[in-house]
């Protein structure tokens, strides 16, 4: 095996490990999580990066978000990495560098909003007020990251609201053939986060946190 080959290994090993440690409880990482775990290391992620915002995911306290014990799925550990990554780069870029990286990634948000609310989806209009709110502070001095951040919290609530029968019951069947059989309410908090990416990408419906762009 090749030093990168073992590299590689111990990025997932640790990863899986700092997550079942944190969950509370034996499981495995499913396919889903192997592939957001593939998609931070293709963006560079440092494993130390990673680490860290899976132990402030456990170790804050955030509110709407089940307790230790409960978490299914690596994607509740996202945005807490997301955020100690952006804290690293800021520390590794000059002011300069960052004030264009940082605006780039703005104008692009602000492209896809303008994307957006030139076409809402029939059933997501509640959601134009939330968007015309952060194109609005886009184009003045600029939200802070965790005003998008709890814009895109506002997005998913108006997505939960706004879904079908049919489409919450599809999403708690692909949580089961997923996961297999679980608790309740594990299989509700589940199915909604599966929900809410499902609808999210069938109505192209653009994330405000720059972290995506």
């Amino acid at each position: 095996m090749s030093s990168d080959e073992k590299e590689r290994g111990r990025y997932y090993q640790e990863i899986a490990a700092a997550f079942l440690k944190g969950r509370g409880a034996p499981f495995f990482l499913s396919a889903k999580d192997l592939d957001l775990v593939s998609q931070w290391e293709r963006s560079g992620l440092p494993l130390p990066v990673v680490l860290e915002g899976i132990e402030s995911a456990f170790g804050a306290s955030r509110p709407g978000v089940r307790p230790r014990g409960k978490v299914l799925s690596l994607a509740y550990c996202e945005i807490p990495v997301a955020r100690v990554w952006e804290r690293h780069r800021d520390r590794k870029v000059g002011g300069t560098q960052k004030t264009a990286e940082t605006g780039a990634r703005r104008a692009a948000v602000r492209k896809e909003i303008d994307r957006f609310l030139a076409a809402v989806p029939p059933g997501l209009a509640a959601l134009r007020e939330t968007f015309l709110a952060a194109k609005a502070a886009l184009d003045k001095d600029g939200p802070s990251d965790e005003d998008l951040e709890r814009w895109d919290e506002k997005v998913e609530e108006h997505i939960r609201a706004a879904a079908s029968a049919e489409d919450a019951a599809a999403a708690r069947e692909a949580v089961r053939a997923e996961h297999g059989k679980l608790a309740p309410a594990e299989l509700e908090t589940a199915a909604a986060v599966m929900l809410v990416k499902r609808l999210r990408a069938k109505s192209k419906v653009p994330y405000l946190s720059l972290f995506y762009y």
